[in-house]
């Protein structure tokens, strides 16, 4: 039996990201001695597996673990928007629910936050950020306060390491191919950069809550699946990382998750080919034979020559690199005034329906919207692989069935959940390493990974570890990404707001801990406690006078 009580009042939570692991991997190697901080925090805390979101992709998922709310609440279901065709990415000012430094603010905690995927544009908090993936660019205004980004320098806060998404993904995978020892490098220097300018930053600074998250194993283990060795290293480097960390405030209670697992992608379902063959999707030419293809196929054939002869890191970066990258994709070759639905993006794995009365160009009538969701739920779930017999996709879900009815932020019409080792891909055309052929005129709808699939895939089982004093030792648990926000405050003792869908992971800790709800708008919108920035502002300007 618990006995409740509340945690003492200078409680300091650290939370760790390893954005994509799995314990598939980390059990072994934890046993073989490889990751010898993890596996001490195995023996001397809490672990088990955390539900990812539905799907299990990193946007949605780090923001289900920032806000203790499901997308159909925080509203972030893709890296990019999905109320619009255009490829523009979400930022955090589409998020529609508080994150939990908001909250720590309201109640005048300081938090450090660093590295946490769509955090950009930066919050006003009380404390310090350092924004993550979907920052645009180095020129961003990717810190709070401003003045911090002057201190991400050697020899003060330290250098901060910004990957740009959709941008680095070229010469991440040419890395890959080519000289994959460089990526693990890049990686790992990446991973020590994020630590050691956290590590800094709460060595510097008063604060109750620090939060960073290690990108670099995701990015392994989707180009380097293949090569576990590789795929070690960078494990061990955050496993090093960690370490340094945890000595250095040996007190603290430790939470560490991963947004999604992963597993091994063997083949991938092309899904806007299966649109096109079944006519729901139009191009403005034969998909087979089109520019863009054709200058796929070279740089595929000549990338080691492009590896070798072109500063690819650059180029990509640059004003000219960035508008071919996100202004080339699929819907360059889609007819939309002929178009039924169309497959929104890998990370968002959705189909997008195009209706009259939401798209300028939408051709599909509203009492045809029903009827469209039932044929095409029923056209994916009859997809078998050819060569086993096995399904490919799982499920479809229509959208209020994963979000609810009164999701926002315009969620796509149907998600898929697909079926272990299968991936799913958006570009339109004759996959590299096609299974099979249709007809003459059709495009084939299956595919062995090829130069711009990933070897490895998400899975919806990522991981939790809990560490500290009041953390019970060598026990199992399970969660859900939305349950480490409820399970921060009734830790720290503050109220839970009752919008959050999370639970307080109570089998984690010795001593039940208190779980009380309020409405945080109504408890805390009249008066709100100035930031220590403000503070500090305010008392410099009293000396003044």
């Amino acid at each position: 039996m618990f006995n409740e009580k509340s945690m003492p009042n200078d409680t300091k939570i650290i939370v760790i990201g390893l954005d994509g692991a799995t314990l598939d991997l980390m059990i072994p190697w934890m046993e073989s001695g490889k990751l010898p901080n993890f596996d001490n925090i195995r023996k001397k805390g809490s672990y088990g597996k955390l539900r990812s979101t539905t799907p299990p992709y990193s946007a949605p998922a780090w923001v289900s673990i920032a806000t203790g709310c499901q997308p159909g609440k925080h509203g972030i279901y893709d890296f990019f928007r999905t109320d619009s065709l255009s490829k523009n990415l979400v930022n955090s000012r589409h998020r529609k629910t508080p994150a939990v430094w908001k909250y720590l603010t309201d109640v005048n905690k300081k938090s450090i936050v660093v590295g946490v995927p769509g955090t950009y544009p930066p919050e006003k908090i009380n404390g310090f950020m350092v924004t993550g993936l979907l920052t645009p660019s180095p020129e961003s205004k990717y810190t709070y306060p401003v003045e911090l980004k002057q201190d991400l320098v050697e020899g003060k806060i330290g250098e901060y390491v910004l990957e740009q998404v959709g941008l680095d993904d070229i010469p991440k995978n040419l890395y890959a191919i080519h000289a994959p020892q460089k990526l693990v490098d890049k990686i790992n220097y990446m991973t020590v950069s994020h630590a050691t300018v956290t590590l800094n930053l709460m060595k510097k600074n008063d604060w109750d809550f620090a939060m960073v998250v290690f990108r670099g194993t995701d990015d392994a283990q989707h180009l380097l699946w293949d090569k576990k060795d590789h795929v070690l290293s960078c494990y061990q480097k955050a496993d090093e990382q960690i370490g340094i960390i945890m000595k250095a405030f040996p007190d603290a209670l430790y939470i560490f998750v991963s947004d999604h697992g992963f597993t091994t992608a063997k083949k991938y379902l092309y899904v806007n080919n299966v649109l096109y063959n079944h006519g729901y999707l139009k191009t403005n030419s034969n998909p087979n034979y089109s520019m863009e293809n054709i200058l796929m196929y070279l740089f595929n054939k000549l990338s080691g020559l492009i590896f070798r002869i072109l500063p690819m890191e650059k180029l990509v970066r640059t004003p000219i690199g960035r508008k071919l990258i996100f202004s080339s994709g699929t819907s360059g070759k889609i007819d939309f005034l002929e178009t039924k639905a169309v497959y929104h993006s890998i990370c968002g794995l959705g189909i997008r329906i195009l209706l009259k009365e939401k798209y300028k160009n939408g051709i599909v009538e509203i009492d045809e919207y029903e009827q469209l969701r039932e044929d095409l739920i029923s056209l994916f779930t009859e997809i078998k692989d050819s060569e086993t017999g096995e399904h490919i996709v799982k499920n479809v879900y229509r959208y209020e069935d994963v979000y609810g009815k009164d999701a926002v932020n315009d969620p796509l019409d149907l998600i898929f959940e697909i079926n272990v080792g299968y991936g799913t891909q958006e570009l339109l055309r004759q996959p590299e390493g096609a299974i099979r052929t249709g007809q003459k005129d059709e495009l084939s709808i299956l595919s062995r990974p090829g130069f711009y699939d990933w070897i490895g895939d998400h899975a919806p089982d990522g991981i939790i570890f809990m560490y500290g004093n009041s953390i019970k030792k060598n026990n199992s648990i399970n969660a859900s990404v939305m349950d480490i926000v409820p399970t921060i405050l009734a830790a720290m003792n503050i109220p839970i707001p009752d919008i959050i869908d999370g639970n307080v992971i109570n089998s984690a800790f010795s001593t039940k801990l208190k779980c009380k709800k309020i409405n945080w708008n109504k408890e805390f919108s009249k008066t709100k406690p100035l930031t220590n920035l403000e503070m500090n502002a305010i008392k410099r300007l009293r000396k003044k006078l």
